[in-house]
């Protein structure tokens, strides 16, 4: 998908106004207009040319038009596209002046509809829990998403942040098979003097979706949708362990303290519990992170399917079986190779003292 060839928004600086750029041509060989309107100066009009090499917007202009009494240099902007779709960038001429700058998308002619003033926003928002795509379903729920919303940008996380136009991101070839973070953002015009808008964020630490607008029906209506549509990807192993698994392995470290004769017993066995909860989370975290986003289509197989289920399992046998050993051998139940045997009358001194 080429740049967007319609923009409107602010610059600010040595010199503040509205501003117009309209381009045409290729990313590589962009040219066209950009007109800024300076309150109480005039109409500045500068002749543009430059390149969009994604996610950054880069030209050079000259003045086509002059205003009485004014000295306008010739103009160099450099731009890049956040995960919304506008530009942010700074600009400046070769007579000393410069500023920065915030362009908009204008893709249609929704855009240009009259509304009354919106006077309130409504905003929607569901939390999943952990989650698993891939690149084609990122795809698809984006192709979703522009059925209604016409302008999508996809920006993942890879050690850096690269925003794509959904066009653009199905013909990029990663060099790297997972995301760190997922971001799919929609947008257009309402025609109330707002925007409706669907976010959809991925990442270590929540899994959210959000949408928002002037129209309160649309916000919850668009909601629902986004939330069947994409439980799919849920995994709830990984939710229900982080959820239950830690509460459990306390719960029973807690009940079986009073059992412990002496005080540094009951630390050790509180502290092995606290430990083997820490490790177990970690090792989700490595294994089984919050966020699964790859890059690349994920081979389906049985493994693939019921692995990451089993690891889940596991880990929480694992971790379940060492605290039963460790609290057996405190006890005096167990001998564990190459610990020396707690004795009868150990055991009865330390219940002694205990009561």
């Amino acid at each position: 998908m080429a740049l967007t060839k319609r923009w409107a928004g602010k610059v600010f600086g040595t010199n503040i106004g509205n501003v117009f750029v309209s381009l045409d041509g290729e990313d590589n060989a962009l040219t066209g207009t950009v007109r800024i309107n300076e309150a109480g100066v005039g109409i500045y009009v500068f002749n543009v040319q430059g390149n969009f090499v994604a996610p950054t917007l880069t030209m050079t202009g000259e003045p086509q038009a002059h205003v009485d009494g004014l000295v306008l240099g010739n103009v160099t902007i450099v731009g890049t596209m956040n995960a919304k779709g506008e530009l942010h960038g700074d600009w400046t001429t070769t007579i000393g002046s410069g500023g920065t700058f915030v362009l908009f998308p204008h893709n249609g002619p929704e855009d240009a509809q009259e509304g009354p003033g919106v006077e309130q926003f409504y905003v929607a928002r569901h939390n999943f829990g952990a989650m698993e795509i891939d690149r084609q379903q990122i795809i698809d729920v984006a192709e979703s998403i522009r059925q209604e919303l016409p302008t999508v940008v996809i920006t993942v996380g890879t050690g850096t942040e690269q925003a794509r136009y959904l066009d653009d991101f199905k013909n990029l070839q990663f060099t790297v098979d997972r995301a760190q973070t997922l971001r799919i953002y929609g947008t257009k015009p309402d025609g109330a003097g707002s925007n409706q808008v669907v976010s959809i964020e991925m990442g270590p630490l929540a899994n959210a979706v959000m949408t928002q607008g002037a129209s309160e029906a649309w916000v919850v209506g668009r909601l629902e949708t986004l939330k069947r549509d994409l439980k799919r990807f849920e995994r709830t192993y990984v939710t229900n362990f982080k959820r239950w698994a830690g509460q459990v392995l306390l719960f029973g470290a807690l009940v079986l303290l009073p059992s412990f004769g002496t005080l540094l017993d009951r630390a050790i066995f509180l502290g092995a519990g606290v430990a083997l909860i820490a490790a177990v989370n970690g090792l989700h975290t490595r294994y089984l992170p919050f966020a699964a986003i790859y890059l690349r289509e994920k081979k389906k197989s049985l493994i693939s399917r019921f692995g990451p289920s089993v690891t889940s399992w596991v880990f929480a046998i694992v971790a379940t079986v060492i605290a039963a050993l460790l609290a057996a051998y405190l006890q005096g139940w167990l001998q564990l190779p190459g610990v020396p045997e707690k004795t009868p009358a150990q055991i009865k001194s330390q219940t002694s003292s205990h009561s």
